[in-house]
């Protein structure tokens, strides 16, 4: 009779796999999402598309990064929420205030993006040891952080139009995916503090918001950093220790 254990062990193989990288796989959605959007402009590309590809990053974003109960049921009503807005396009557009719902949108997404970043970075400090995995994590809550201010940014526009001035004229901030899309880019070149000059927040509290995002940034590679060295240094010593005679 054949010992069942090894079939088993296969069968848990992927699960197992999947969990071990499972910041891999989500950096993996995240730059699908970005270049996605980056596509926002092209005739193919419909709202419902965006829509999509945002339903899918939630959806993964919440499958990885949330692993207690409180932290999966706050992020599933935040996140189903914000979802719920984004597809209001396929409603009667007398049903549809657009201001509100794209507010509504932004702001909610903001939060599920933020409260991602904090469970991520908790997590990293919480270690006594780090993995190739969580470095790649470390970075999906960089790119995640992006987002929740590009979302704020949208947010910003709404309510204060204006809010932004172009480098060259376009009517790219009047459409609600195409604005995500370019908020997305400005919000990674002021989270990096690159800063190109193409776009530029003109009033508040845009203003206010791109110096936070731009210290957070900073403060971001240097804290992480540090805590990434010093984990791989004190596992470094636990191995040097446990191999000496």
């Amino acid at each position: 009779m054949t010992d069942p254990a090894p079939r088993f062990a296969r069968a848990a193989a992927p699960g197992t796999y999947m969990r071990a990288h499972r910041y891999l796989i989500l950096l993996l959605v995240l730059v699908l999402y970005i270049f996605s959007e980056a596509y926002a402009q092209r005739a193919f590309f419909s709202q419902t598309m965006s829509s999509v590809f945002l339903t899918l990053l939630a959806l993964v974003v919440f499958l990885v990064v949330f692993d207690g109960w409180w932290e999966r049921a706050a992020a599933f009503v935040v996140a189903l929420a914000g979802l719920a807005f984004a597809w209001t396009h396929l409603l009667p557009l007398a049903m549809i205030d657009s201001l509100v719902h794209g507010v509504a949108h932004h702001l909610l997404m903001a939060a599920f993006m933020g409260f991602a970043v904090a469970v991520i970075l908790g997590n990293i400090f919480r270690r006594g040891r780090i993995t190739n995995d969580d470095v790649l994590g470390t970075v999906c809550g960089y790119v995640l952080a992006a987002g929740c201010f590009a979302n704020l940014y949208a947010a910003c526009e709404l309510v204060v139009p204006g809010s932004f001035s172009l480098a060259a004229e376009s009517q790219v901030l009047k459409d609600s995916h195409t604005r995500t899309a370019l908020f997305n880019y400005f919000s990674i070149v002021t989270l990096t503090t690159v800063g190109y000059g193409d776009i530029t927040p003109v009033r508040a509290p845009a203003t206010a918001i791109a110096m936070v995002e731009a210290i957070f940034g900073q403060f971001y590679i240097a804290v992480v950093v540090a805590q990434l060295v010093g984990l791989w240094m004190s596992q470094a010593g636990r191995g040097n220790s446990s191999r000496a005679p």
